[in-house]
């Protein structure tokens, strides 16, 4: 596999590309992972109380700064969580861990926001909370490890001379044909 670099002729064009992958995460984790979970979770707390809330802190913040203080703060938040990568992945070549890493964050989201709703219509919980928060460590965790091996640049054949390749089959006792 050809590795981009800026000499060669797919590299704007596949930059350009990633760019609009990335917006396009960043704008759904903030719509998922801010928004509509800060959303649910403030009717929820509204109907059965901020004791509906799994994290202390967010219903300290409900209870303070009230509902458009609790979606403002979780949309901020996110907004911050999510452009982590922007920062830290400036240099060519992560594209794939940038995605895996947004991408994980649009579906926690969006699991939560259901979680919510599922809890606001039916007074059942869906997913417990402690589940759904060793869930989202374990995806953030393997989406960071297969972006990284995706990221990582490809060389094609052995890595070792022939020279090399024939000294150990000698050491390791392999019949010569």
């Amino acid at each position: 596999m050809m590795r981009d670099t800026k000499d060669s002729p797919s590299y704007s064009w596949r930059s350009y590309s990633w760019r609009y992958i990335h917006t396009a995460l960043f704008v759904t984790g903030i719509l998922t992972f801010g928004f509509l979970d800060a959303v649910t979770a403030a009717l929820m707390m509204e109907k059965f109380g901020a004791g509906a809330e799994f994290n202390p802190l967010m219903r300290v913040l409900f209870l303070t700064q009230g509902m458009a203080g609790f979606i403002t703060f979780k949309v901020l938040a996110a907004v911050l969580i999510l452009s982590v990568p922007f920062l830290l992945y400036k240099r060519e070549g992560m594209h794939w861990t940038t995605a895996g890493f947004l991408s994980v964050f649009a579906v926690s989201g969006a699991v939560a926001a259901m979680n919510n709703y599922i809890f606001l219509m039916s007074g059942q919980v869906g997913i417990g909370p402690g589940i759904a928060v060793v869930l989202f460590l374990l995806m953030v965790a393997v989406a960071l490890q297969i972006g990284e091996v995706m990221d990582s640049p490809q060389e094609n054949g052995f890595k070792i001379s022939d020279e090399r390749w024939a000294e150990l089959k000698l050491e390791l006792g392999y019949p010569e044909v």
